[in-house]
């Protein structure tokens, strides 16, 4: 025990003192964009030789590691934007993030990254509705779950969840985070990603699918095994009509799109008709 809390405070001292000392301002001028590269050099350095007089990463307990992953997140986060899959916002279709932002996490650009709010409302809406419809943890806390996380219920784990989503809104736009959310979700059926997602089921590239199509995909995350519209596509498409109809509620569609997106007969790949 004395172990781990000397580790943890030689950690804490050396990150927060560090980053103390570090220009946070973002870069107006190719002068300060290059002091920017030279000051990452010069932390990445400073890291290196910091991490070097510990004992190595495979010992060092859970606790420790994850607080050393919150200051050092891009360790995780650039290899997955490096994948070959990878797709950016502007190479999807719209309707992807919007589905996907109306069922999970409305109100996603208002609230930071842990809304109590959105608890309190999701248990009151799953009470009214007999069932989960809603879920309480933000797009933000999801990803982190996902990518940093066991799934282990404890209160250890929740805490961990609470400190790592609150650092990864502190260094990620809204909008990296929701790029990382689509592109390292398990969809269901294999599929990692949407890019993965959308061929599996549609045969399509992201930026093809129509608004159903994006309503489908964005009714995965919630249950993607149990959801996969290639073995249940009954359930897929309850779930489906209730995207949409909480993106009509949220204002991103309108009464004709609706209509539209739940009339229409989406062909999936294995020939099946929803």
């Amino acid at each position: 025990m004395f172990k781990i809390i000397i580790m943890a405070l030689l950690i804490f001292i050396g990150m927060v003192g560090y980053d103390s000392i570090t220009d946070k301002a973002q870069p107006t001028t190719p002068v300060q964009q290059e002091q920017q590269k030279i000051s990452k050099h010069e932390k990445s350095a400073a890291m290196a030789l910091f991490t070097s007089l510990l004992p190595p990463k495979e010992e060092w307990p859970s606790p420790v590691h994850k607080f050393y992953l919150a200051f050092n997140m891009d360790e995780v986060i650039d290899p997955i934007r490096q994948n070959p899959n990878w797709t950016s916002l502007d190479a999807m279709s719209r309707d992807i993030p919007q589905a996907l932002i109306a069922i999970e996490d409305h109100a996603f650009y208002n609230h930071g990254a842990i809304a109590v709010e959105g608890i309190l409302r999701a248990t009151l809406a799953n009470i009214n509705a007999g069932e989960v419809v809603q879920g309480g943890s933000t797009l933000t806390q999801q990803f982190v779950k996902n990518v940093f996380l066991s799934h282990e219920q404890s209160m250890e784990r929740k805490i961990e969840e609470a400190v790592l989503s609150l650092m990864l809104e502190d260094n990620y736009s809204k909008d990296e985070i929701l790029e990382l959310y689509l592109n390292t979700t398990y969809f269901g059926a294999g599929s990692t990603g949407i890019r993965q997602a959308s061929r599996t089921y549609f045969g399509k590239a992201p930026s093809a699918l129509t608004l159903a199509e994006a309503a489908v995909i964005a009714s995965l995350p919630y249950a993607p095994t149990s959801l996969n519209p290639l073995e249940n596509p009954e359930g897929c498409k309850k779930r489906q009509l209730l995207v949409l109809a909480a993106m009509h509620k949220y204002g991103m569609i309108n009464q004709g799109q609706l209509a539209e997106a739940k009339a229409e007969k989406i062909r999936l790949t294995n020939g099946t008709v929803m």
